[in-house]
Protein backbone atom coordinates (compact mmCIF):
# COMPACT_ATOMS: atom_id res chain seq x y z
CA UNK A 1 0.00 0.00 0.00
CA UNK A 2 1.44 3.30 -0.97
CA UNK A 3 1.98 6.12 1.46
CA UNK A 4 -0.78 8.28 -0.94
CA UNK A 5 -3.64 5.50 -0.32
CA UNK A 6 -2.60 5.53 3.72
CA UNK A 7 -3.31 9.02 3.74
CA UNK A 8 -6.34 8.98 1.89
CA UNK A 9 -7.80 5.67 3.58
CA UNK A 10 -6.94 7.70 6.82
CA UNK A 11 -8.58 11.01 5.44
CA UNK A 12 -11.27 8.45 4.81
CA UNK A 13 -11.82 7.22 8.61
CA UNK A 14 -12.11 10.68 9.74
CA UNK A 15 -14.34 11.62 7.90
CA UNK A 16 -16.56 8.79 8.80
CA UNK A 17 -16.20 9.52 12.32
CA UNK A 18 -16.81 13.28 11.75
CA UNK A 19 -20.00 11.79 9.79
CA UNK A 20 -21.06 9.81 12.47
CA UNK A 21 -20.72 12.60 15.06
CA UNK A 22 -23.00 15.48 12.68
CA UNK A 23 -25.40 13.06 12.64
CA UNK A 24 -25.86 13.05 16.39
CA UNK A 25 -25.90 17.03 16.21
CA UNK A 26 -29.72 17.44 16.60
CA UNK A 27 -29.25 16.05 20.12
CA UNK A 28 -26.61 18.70 21.20
CA UNK A 29 -28.33 21.60 21.22
CA UNK A 30 -29.42 21.28 24.77
CA UNK A 31 -28.89 19.51 28.05
CA UNK A 32 -32.35 18.22 27.78
CA UNK A 33 -31.46 16.32 24.38
CA UNK A 34 -28.21 14.80 25.96
CA UNK A 35 -30.24 13.50 29.09
CA UNK A 36 -32.82 11.80 26.16
CA UNK A 37 -29.61 10.19 24.53
CA UNK A 38 -28.67 8.79 28.04
CA UNK A 39 -32.37 7.66 28.98
CA UNK A 40 -32.19 5.81 25.76
CA UNK A 41 -28.98 3.85 26.36
CA UNK A 42 -30.51 3.03 29.79
CA UNK A 43 -33.75 2.20 28.53
CA UNK A 44 -35.02 -1.83 29.15
CA UNK A 45 -37.63 -2.43 26.04
CA UNK A 46 -39.67 -4.43 28.60
CA UNK A 47 -43.69 -5.09 27.29
CA UNK A 48 -45.67 -5.54 30.62
CA UNK A 49 -43.12 -4.37 33.24
CA UNK A 50 -44.49 -4.45 36.83
CA UNK A 51 -44.77 -2.26 39.45
CA UNK A 52 -46.45 -3.82 42.13
CA UNK A 53 -43.74 -5.42 43.68
CA UNK A 54 -42.93 -5.47 47.69
CA UNK A 55 -39.47 -5.46 49.04
CA UNK A 56 -38.99 -9.14 50.11
CA UNK A 57 -39.85 -9.74 46.11
CA UNK A 58 -37.63 -7.26 44.86
CA UNK A 59 -37.12 -8.00 40.84
CA UNK A 60 -33.84 -9.81 40.49
CA UNK A 61 -32.26 -7.20 38.30
CA UNK A 62 -33.53 -4.74 40.54
CA UNK A 63 -29.89 -2.85 41.82
CA UNK A 64 -30.52 -2.97 45.23
CA UNK A 65 -27.48 -0.46 47.54
CA UNK A 66 -25.18 -3.12 48.94
CA UNK A 67 -22.79 -1.05 49.99
CA UNK A 68 -22.39 0.24 53.46
CA UNK A 69 -23.93 3.73 53.84
CA UNK A 70 -21.32 6.82 54.49
CA UNK A 71 -20.39 7.60 58.18
CA UNK A 72 -21.12 11.39 57.16
CA UNK A 73 -24.81 10.23 56.42
CA UNK A 74 -25.50 7.63 59.10
CA UNK A 75 -24.17 9.85 61.96
CA UNK A 76 -26.60 12.33 60.91
CA UNK A 77 -29.30 9.75 60.23
CA UNK A 78 -28.48 9.38 64.12
CA UNK A 79 -28.80 12.48 64.99
CA UNK A 80 -32.34 12.77 63.85
CA UNK A 81 -33.33 10.09 66.39
CA UNK A 82 -36.04 8.16 64.11
CA UNK A 83 -36.07 4.87 66.15
CA UNK A 84 -37.91 7.15 68.35
CA UNK A 85 -40.45 7.40 65.40
CA UNK A 86 -43.50 5.07 64.85
CA UNK A 87 -43.02 3.91 61.65
CA UNK A 88 -41.22 3.87 58.39
CA UNK A 89 -43.60 6.84 56.62
CA UNK A 90 -43.06 8.88 59.57
CA UNK A 91 -38.96 8.65 59.60
CA UNK A 92 -39.30 9.45 55.75
CA UNK A 93 -41.00 12.42 56.63
CA UNK A 94 -38.60 13.59 59.15
CA UNK A 95 -35.85 12.99 56.29
CA UNK A 96 -37.64 15.21 54.26
CA UNK A 97 -38.34 18.07 56.82
CA UNK A 98 -34.59 18.04 57.53
CA UNK A 99 -34.03 18.69 53.66
CA UNK A 100 -36.08 21.23 53.54
CA UNK A 101 -35.69 22.98 57.01
CA UNK A 102 -33.37 26.07 55.68
CA UNK A 103 -35.61 26.86 52.03
CA UNK A 104 -36.68 29.87 52.34
CA UNK A 105 -35.14 31.89 49.53
CA UNK A 106 -37.50 32.06 46.26
CA UNK A 107 -33.82 33.02 44.98
CA UNK A 108 -32.61 29.57 45.34
CA UNK A 109 -35.40 27.38 45.63
CA UNK A 110 -34.52 24.70 42.76
CA UNK A 111 -31.18 25.70 41.97
CA UNK A 112 -29.77 22.45 40.37
CA UNK A 113 -26.07 21.78 41.95
CA UNK A 114 -25.87 18.13 40.09
CA UNK A 115 -22.68 17.00 42.65
CA UNK A 116 -21.73 14.46 45.13
CA UNK A 117 -23.66 13.43 48.04
CA UNK A 118 -22.09 15.35 50.38
CA UNK A 119 -21.69 18.56 47.93
CA UNK A 120 -25.15 18.06 47.93
CA UNK A 121 -26.09 17.94 51.16
CA UNK A 122 -24.49 20.50 52.00
CA UNK A 123 -26.11 23.02 49.52
CA UNK A 124 -29.21 22.05 50.30
CA UNK A 125 -28.76 21.96 54.11
CA UNK A 126 -26.94 25.22 53.96
CA UNK A 127 -28.35 27.31 50.79
CA UNK A 128 -31.86 25.73 50.06
CA UNK A 129 -30.31 24.70 46.74
CA UNK A 130 -31.11 22.13 45.04
CA UNK A 131 -33.56 20.71 41.89
CA UNK A 132 -35.38 17.10 41.99
CA UNK A 133 -32.97 14.89 41.24
CA UNK A 134 -30.65 16.82 44.18
CA UNK A 135 -33.45 15.90 46.75
CA UNK A 136 -34.09 12.62 45.49
CA UNK A 137 -30.24 11.52 45.65
CA UNK A 138 -29.55 12.76 49.14
CA UNK A 139 -33.20 11.48 50.31
CA UNK A 140 -32.08 8.11 49.20
CA UNK A 141 -28.57 8.49 50.96
CA UNK A 142 -30.44 9.05 54.11
CA UNK A 143 -33.47 7.09 54.45
CA UNK A 144 -31.03 3.53 52.98
CA UNK A 145 -28.80 5.08 55.90
CA UNK A 146 -32.10 5.16 58.19
CA UNK A 147 -33.01 1.60 57.24
CA UNK A 148 -35.81 2.09 54.72
CA UNK A 149 -36.34 0.87 51.37
CA UNK A 150 -36.94 3.32 48.50
CA UNK A 151 -37.38 3.50 45.21
CA UNK A 152 -37.62 6.62 42.57
CA UNK A 153 -40.26 7.67 39.88
CA UNK A 154 -40.10 10.09 37.10
CA UNK A 155 -41.47 11.57 34.05
CA UNK A 156 -40.78 13.55 31.21
CA UNK A 157 -42.64 16.35 29.25
CA UNK A 158 -41.33 15.90 26.09
CA UNK A 159 -40.67 12.21 24.81
CA UNK A 160 -38.62 10.53 27.89
CA UNK A 161 -35.68 13.71 27.78
CA UNK A 162 -34.08 15.89 29.76
CA UNK A 163 -37.16 18.09 30.70
CA UNK A 164 -39.38 16.56 33.48
CA UNK A 165 -39.21 15.56 37.27
CA UNK A 166 -38.30 13.14 39.75
CA UNK A 167 -39.26 11.59 43.34
CA UNK A 168 -39.45 9.02 45.56
CA UNK A 169 -41.51 6.54 47.25
CA UNK A 170 -40.91 4.78 50.68
CA UNK A 171 -42.31 1.23 51.88
CA UNK A 172 -44.07 1.49 54.72
CA UNK A 173 -44.08 -2.03 56.22
CA UNK A 174 -46.89 -1.42 58.91
CA UNK A 175 -49.03 -0.29 56.22
CA UNK A 176 -47.54 -2.77 53.76
CA UNK A 177 -47.53 -0.39 50.71
CA UNK A 178 -45.49 1.84 48.34
CA UNK A 179 -45.64 5.71 49.81
CA UNK A 180 -45.12 8.78 47.63
CA UNK A 181 -43.11 11.95 48.64
CA UNK A 182 -42.15 14.52 46.62
CA UNK A 183 -39.61 16.42 48.53
CA UNK A 184 -38.12 18.82 46.01
CA UNK A 185 -42.16 20.31 45.95
CA UNK A 186 -42.51 19.90 49.31
CA UNK A 187 -45.43 18.01 49.16
CA UNK A 188 -47.13 14.48 49.68
CA UNK A 189 -51.25 13.95 48.42
CA UNK A 190 -53.46 12.04 50.50
CA UNK A 191 -56.32 9.94 50.07
CA UNK A 192 -59.86 11.23 51.06
CA UNK A 193 -59.54 9.16 54.09
CA UNK A 194 -56.10 11.47 55.04
CA UNK A 195 -53.65 8.56 54.36
CA UNK A 196 -50.35 9.18 52.07
CA UNK A 197 -50.84 7.09 48.87
CA UNK A 198 -48.34 5.99 46.32
CA UNK A 199 -47.15 7.14 43.23
CA UNK A 200 -49.54 5.20 40.43
CA UNK A 201 -52.19 6.26 42.89
CA UNK A 202 -51.70 9.51 42.57
CA UNK A 203 -51.01 9.24 39.05
CA UNK A 204 -54.60 7.67 38.35
CA UNK A 205 -56.42 10.11 40.07
CA UNK A 206 -54.38 12.62 38.23
CA UNK A 207 -55.22 10.78 34.88
CA UNK A 208 -58.90 10.72 36.06
CA UNK A 209 -59.12 14.58 36.12
CA UNK A 210 -58.56 14.89 39.90
CA UNK A 211 -56.96 18.41 40.68
CA UNK A 212 -58.39 18.61 44.72
CA UNK A 213 -56.46 15.15 45.54
CA UNK A 214 -55.64 16.74 48.98
CA UNK A 215 -51.66 17.18 49.43
CA UNK A 216 -50.00 18.00 52.73
CA UNK A 217 -46.20 19.94 52.82
CA UNK A 218 -43.45 17.85 53.78
CA UNK A 219 -42.33 20.93 56.07
CA UNK A 220 -44.78 23.50 56.48
CA UNK A 221 -42.46 26.68 56.93
CA UNK A 222 -40.62 25.99 54.01
CA UNK A 223 -41.50 27.72 50.35
CA UNK A 224 -43.54 24.95 48.67
CA UNK A 225 -43.68 24.28 44.87
CA UNK A 226 -46.82 24.60 44.39
CA UNK A 227 -49.62 26.95 45.48
CA UNK A 228 -52.54 24.35 45.73
CA UNK A 229 -53.06 20.70 44.54
CA UNK A 230 -54.58 21.86 41.60
CA UNK A 231 -51.50 22.94 40.24
CA UNK A 232 -49.91 20.17 41.14
CA UNK A 233 -52.40 18.30 39.92
CA UNK A 234 -51.64 20.17 36.71
CA UNK A 235 -47.80 19.57 36.55
CA UNK A 236 -47.94 15.71 37.26
CA UNK A 237 -50.63 15.53 34.38
CA UNK A 238 -48.15 17.10 31.78
CA UNK A 239 -46.17 14.28 32.19
CA UNK A 240 -48.63 11.73 32.78
CA UNK A 241 -47.76 9.74 30.13
CA UNK A 242 -44.17 9.31 30.44
CA UNK A 243 -43.99 8.00 33.30
CA UNK A 244 -40.34 5.69 34.37
CA UNK A 245 -39.02 3.90 37.23
CA UNK A 246 -35.31 4.12 37.71
CA UNK A 247 -34.52 0.39 38.12
CA UNK A 248 -32.44 0.84 41.26
CA UNK A 249 -31.01 2.40 44.04
CA UNK A 250 -27.48 1.89 44.78
CA UNK A 251 -26.51 5.64 45.11
CA UNK A 252 -23.53 5.30 47.23
CA UNK A 253 -22.72 2.99 44.95
CA UNK A 254 -23.03 5.40 41.98
CA UNK A 255 -21.15 7.93 44.29
CA UNK A 256 -17.97 6.21 44.96
CA UNK A 257 -17.11 5.19 41.09
CA UNK A 258 -14.46 5.76 39.63
CA UNK A 259 -15.32 7.14 37.00
CA UNK A 260 -18.18 8.92 38.21
CA UNK A 261 -15.08 10.75 40.57
CA UNK A 262 -12.82 11.26 37.39
CA UNK A 263 -15.44 13.22 35.24
CA UNK A 264 -17.66 14.29 37.49
CA UNK A 265 -15.72 17.78 37.90
CA UNK A 266 -15.73 18.24 34.19
CA UNK A 267 -19.23 17.58 33.24
CA UNK A 268 -22.30 15.90 34.68
CA UNK A 269 -22.60 14.62 30.96
CA UNK A 270 -19.59 13.00 31.00
CA UNK A 271 -19.84 11.36 34.68
CA UNK A 272 -23.35 10.08 33.98
CA UNK A 273 -21.48 8.51 30.73
CA UNK A 274 -18.44 7.22 32.85
CA UNK A 275 -21.19 5.48 35.30
CA UNK A 276 -22.82 3.66 32.73
CA UNK A 277 -19.10 2.23 31.19
CA UNK A 278 -18.21 1.20 34.60
CA UNK A 279 -22.05 0.12 35.00
CA UNK A 280 -22.69 1.73 37.96
CA UNK A 281 -25.82 3.70 36.55
CA UNK A 282 -29.67 2.50 37.33
CA UNK A 283 -31.57 1.28 34.32
CA UNK A 284 -35.08 2.76 33.30
CA UNK A 285 -37.91 0.87 33.69
CA UNK A 286 -40.57 2.31 31.57
CA UNK A 287 -44.76 2.55 32.83
CA UNK A 288 -45.64 1.44 28.85
CA UNK A 289 -49.11 1.81 27.44
CA UNK A 290 -50.90 2.62 24.21
CA UNK A 291 -50.25 6.28 24.99
CA UNK A 292 -46.60 6.15 24.90
CA UNK A 293 -45.62 3.28 22.86
CA UNK A 294 -44.55 5.58 19.53
CA UNK A 295 -42.47 7.78 22.31
CA UNK A 296 -40.94 4.24 23.18
CA UNK A 297 -40.37 3.06 19.57
CA UNK A 298 -38.55 6.42 18.80
CA UNK A 299 -36.35 6.02 22.21
CA UNK A 300 -35.27 2.68 20.58
CA UNK A 301 -34.72 4.07 17.44
CA UNK A 302 -32.49 6.71 19.16
CA UNK A 303 -29.97 3.94 21.01
CA UNK A 304 -29.78 1.70 17.56
CA UNK A 305 -28.71 5.19 16.24
CA UNK A 306 -26.09 5.89 18.98
CA UNK A 307 -24.67 2.24 19.39
CA UNK A 308 -24.19 2.16 15.56
CA UNK A 309 -22.46 5.96 15.96
CA UNK A 310 -20.07 4.45 18.78
CA UNK A 311 -19.50 1.13 16.88
CA UNK A 312 -18.69 3.00 13.59
CA UNK A 313 -16.96 5.76 15.50
CA UNK A 314 -14.53 2.90 17.24
CA UNK A 315 -14.25 0.56 13.93
CA UNK A 316 -12.93 3.89 11.98
CA UNK A 317 -10.33 5.14 14.33
CA UNK A 318 -8.92 1.66 15.05
CA UNK A 319 -8.23 1.50 11.18
CA UNK A 320 -6.96 5.47 11.26
CA UNK A 321 -4.63 3.89 13.99
CA UNK A 322 -3.26 1.11 11.95
CA UNK A 323 -3.57 3.20 9.03
CA UNK A 324 -1.27 6.45 10.59
CA UNK A 325 1.32 3.78 12.13
CA UNK A 326 1.81 2.31 8.75
CA UNK A 327 2.27 5.50 7.37
CA UNK A 328 4.80 6.17 9.74
CA UNK A 329 6.86 3.42 9.78
CA UNK A 330 7.05 3.33 6.28
CA UNK A 331 8.18 6.95 6.04
CA UNK A 332 10.76 5.98 8.86
CA UNK A 333 11.83 3.22 6.52
CA UNK A 334 12.01 5.11 3.62
CA UNK A 335 14.06 7.73 5.31
CA UNK A 336 16.41 4.82 6.68
CA UNK A 337 17.39 3.85 2.70
CA UNK A 338 18.17 7.38 1.75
Amino acid sequence: MTQRSRLRALLFCLLVVAAAALSLLPHFKDSAELVRMRNALLMDFVDTPSFDWKPQATPADFVLERAAPSPQFSARVQALGLERLPGDWERAVAIGRHLLQNRANQATMGQAIQSDLEQTYALILGEGKGYCADFSDVFDAMALAAGLKVRTWAFSFEGFGGRGHIFNEVWDERRGRWLMIDVANNFFPLDEAGQPMSGLEFRERVRLGADDTATRPVEPRALQGFADPAAAARYYRRGLHQWYMWWGNAVYTYDDALLVHLLGPLSRSLEQLGAIAQGVHPRIRVLAEPDNRGMVEKMRALRVHLLAVLGVSVAACLAAAVLGLGYVRAARTAARRR
